[in-house]
Order: structure tokens, then sequence, then C-alpha cells
């Protein structure tokens, strides 16, 4: 018998989403052979003795953590698991669009019932970290990001100056508002508002997105491996930048000449899936929520040839 538990986070400054997860808490609880474990910052709302640290939580103590409330509850979660050896989430949406997530406060109960049997698959999900680099060539590690680093002028009126290099060979220098390093999972997020690709989860991959560069830089959305080493120096004096990673975390005032690289992180995220593939279930979720379809009437091609 697995004696494991089954983790609960969610959103704190939504009513909805407290109330949901006080639902499935006791939808498990029900169940009777399930130990549950509530995050430490919810647990006083719904069990207070039941309550465990984010960081606490491995693969080897919980079968798996489910995430009540968007996208952005789950980017916090991921953050705060045990970085080494983190359990599979299972994202529920109350949010807008909750790409990352699986269920929804309507389906959830049938859909647990269905993971509860073991009718799932895993998607993986590569990482990326970055180091802000000292005089002595010290390395300050940042946190860990699943969807995407940002770097952008610490006044939002102030362009910054860059350079670029890839595995250690210059690529470019650019006058730009910021600039966008994401993961295959993130690109759909910030990086495509920003004119950046879609990439299927299945190529692991670090993605380059300018924000606003000059017309004349001529730095354009790059697709690299992962394994790659992303070096960005910061040029223009007197103008102090920041890193906002996964927007979790902000790191505020680098100097000019400063430097930040950024490699693939050596951890990772699983997500529970319910369908039958993982290339089934990106297609599905990619069509219901980002790029759409057409819902109108049957367009008549004839008309449409005349008109053109």
């Amino acid at each position: 018998m697995d004696e494991r538990a089954i983790a609960l986070a969610c959103r704190m400054d939504s009513d909805r989403a407290l109330n949901l997860t006080k639902k499935i808490y006791n939808y498990l609880i029900k169940q009777k052979k399930e130990r549950v474990f509530l995050e430490t910052r919810i647990a006083p709302k719904i069990f207070p003795l039941d309550g465990k640290d984010l960081n606490e939580m491995t693969s080897q103590n919980t079968k798996f953590l489910i995430s009540v409330g968007g996208d952005g509850t789950l980017l916090r979660v991921a953050q705060g698991l045990n970085q080494k050896n983190a359990p599979p989430i299972f994202g529920v949406n109350i949010g807008s669009v909750g790409f990352l997530d699986e269920s929804n406060e309507r389906t959830v109960l049938n859909d647990l019932e269905k993971v509860l049997e073991g009718k799932y698959i895993i998607e993986k999900c590569s990482k990326i970290t970055a180091y802000i680099i000292k005089k002595n060539a010290k390395e300050i590690k940042l946190n860990n990001a699943l969807n995407e680093i940002l770097i952008v002028s610490s006044k939002a009126s102030k362009i910054m100056q860059i350079s670029i290099k890839v595995n250690g060979q210059f690529l470019n220098r650019s006058y730009l508002d910021g600039v966008i390093i994401s993961t295959s999972t993130g690109s759909t997020a910030y990086n495509l508002s920003a004119g950046g690709a879609i990439v299927s989860p299945r190529l692991d991959i670090m993605q380059i997105t300018p924000l606003n560069a000059y017309a004349r830089s001529g730095l354009k959305p790059i697709v690299l491996p992962i394994d790659s080493e992303i070096g960005i120096k910061l040029l223009r004096p007197r103008i102090l930048a920041k890193i906002i990673i996964d927007g979790q975390q902000t790191i505020k005032a680098l100097q000019p000449n400063t430097i930040i690289k950024i490699r693939k992180a050596n951890s990772h995220v699983q997500f529970i899936r319910l369908s039958r593939s993982l290339d089934e279930n990106y297609i599905k979720r990619l069509r219901k929520k980002i790029i759409g379809t057409y819902r109108g009437p049957p367009i008549n091609a004839s008309a449409r040839t005349r008109e053109e």
C-alpha cells in the first residue's frame, strides 16, 4: 500500500479557490485510504494539523500535489517545492486561462477519480536558472524558472543596452526595453505576447525574445537548444536593471556591467495529464486556451473568391 500523502495548495486571496480546496480536501478524506497534506499557509483555514511546507514535499512523501488557482499559483507552487525531487502537480483552474492546468472546478472531482485510479500520464518539463556573475567570477544562483527569466530596466521609461553571447560567442548588441529567456513551457506565456514563437513541449529549448528592440539592432526571437548558455551583459551607464523569475521573484538594482548567465536547471516539473498522449493533450489545450478556432457560420468559398 502506498503510504504517501496527497498535497493541496491554492491561491490565498480567493475565497473561491479556498472553498474549492476545502471541497477537494473533504472528498479525499472521505476516500479513507488517502492521507492529505495542506500547504502550511492554507492549513489554518481548513485543518491546521495537516499542514506541511512546500519545500518539505518530495516524491518520497507525496504522491502528487493539487494546485488550485491558475497559472500564477502553479508557478508559485513549482518554485516553492523541493527542487531536487518534487512530486507531480495536478493543476485545477479557477482563473481565466490556466493553460498549464489540467482540470477546473466543474470537472475536478471526476478528474481526481481518474488520477486516483492511475489513469494519467506524466509530462516532464525542464527549467532554466539565472546566475549573476561577480567580479571575482563567483556565481550567485537565483531561483529556477519554469516559464521565463525576464531582464528589464528598473525604470519603465528607460531603455537598456545589452550584449548577448551564446555559448561564449558574441551574438548581438541591442538597445531595447528588455529581454525574455523562456522555456518551451513558457513559450505560450509572456514570450508569446512579446512576439516569440509557440514551441512544442517535446522540444527542449530556450528562446531569446527581445522586448521592443531598436529597429536597427537586428535582434529577433531565437530558439536555442536547452543545454545552451546565454550570457547577457548590461552595458548602458547609470541604468539599473532587474530580473523577474516566473513573475514570482524579483532581483532589483543590477548595476551596469553586470553579467547574467542562463543555463538549464538541474531540476524539472512533472504535470499530471489525463489524455491518451502528450501530443493530444498539448494540442487540445493550445486550441482551447490559446489559439481558439472559428465558430461563426460556414464561409461561402465562391463568395469570398468574388470579393477578393
